[in-house]
This record gives structure tokens, sequence and C-alpha cells, in this order.
């Protein structure tokens, strides 16, 4: 799912919550949001990241890998509520886009998926965060999308 999806589905539940305990207050019957392709794209770049996190796991042997699992597969996939998973996926798009951070070395260590994953939060955060140039969002189009997996996945 993308982050912006995330935020609306906690913005619906927060409220939905309130009107459980106060019957005066009406539930919207539809979701504040309207998915685009950029959307789509963004859930495939989780999913891709997700693939690849589960891929290094299943490299690891012993201690190595429950640590694996708890602090980076679990800390950031498993079992969060939507808010949960916005606030992760919100730390893992500004560790990955941020050359002077380390996170994204430690949650993937190989360097051509480490840098693949950094350009991918480069488009994310082009989303999700307006541009300090001309105050735009970015969205990820097919072309950006074709463009960072063609540089990284070949048919070989």
């Amino acid at each position: 799912m993308s982050i912006p999806l995330l935020d609306a589905l906690t913005k619906y539940y927060k409220h939905a919550d309130k009107a459980a305990r106060n019957p005066s207050i009406v539930v919207p019957s539809e979701l504040d949001f309207v998915p685009g392709p950029q959307d789509d794209l963004e859930s495939v770049i989780w999913v891709l990241t997700y693939a690849i996190m589960l891929h290094h796991q299943e490299t690891l042997r012993g201690l190595d890998k429950a640590d694996y699992k708890r602090d980076v597969v679990d800390q950031l996939y498993g079992g969060l509520s939507y808010s949960g998973l916005s606030k992760e996926r919100k730390l893992m798009v500004f560790e990955g886009s941020n050359s002077l951070a380390n996170g994204a070395e430690e949650w993937i260590p190989d360097p051509t998926q480490c840098k693949w994953f950094r350009r991918a939060m480069a488009l994310v955060e082009g989303q999700i965060k307006p541009s300090p140039h001309d105050g735009r969002t970015r969205d990820i189009t097919f072309d950006t999308f074709d463009a960072l997996c063609d540089e990284f996945i070949t048919d070989e």
C-alpha cells in the first residue's frame, strides 16, 4: 500500500473509533482517497523492497537470521497497523533517500540492491514531499519506474 493510502486509512479509522464512542459523529461512507497509477507503482516498490529483505533474511543463519527478522523485517513490515506501516515507510524513505544515513545499508547489505532501494526511496520521497524548489510533489510514473528497473533488473 502507498503511504497516501495508509494515511487515509489511518484517518478514516481514527474517525470511526471516535464515532464508536460518540454516536453523534457520522463516519463518511467513503475513504478520502482517490488512487492513481502512482500509488500502484509505489506499492510495487514496497513489495520489491520486502522481497529483497526476505531474500537477504534467507541467506542468514542462526542468530543473525533471527536478529535480522526481528530488527528489520518485523520492525518495518510485520504486524503493524496502518499508522505503524505509514510511520515505518516514512522512516525508510528518509533513510533511503538521505545519502548520509546508514539505515539502508543495514536493512539491505547488498550494494546493488541498496542502490536500487535508495533510488526507489527518492522516487517515493518525491511523491510525498513537496520539492523545496517549486513546492510540488512528483508522482511516480511508469517511465520513472521503468527506468529504475531497467538500470538494476536484467533478463540474464
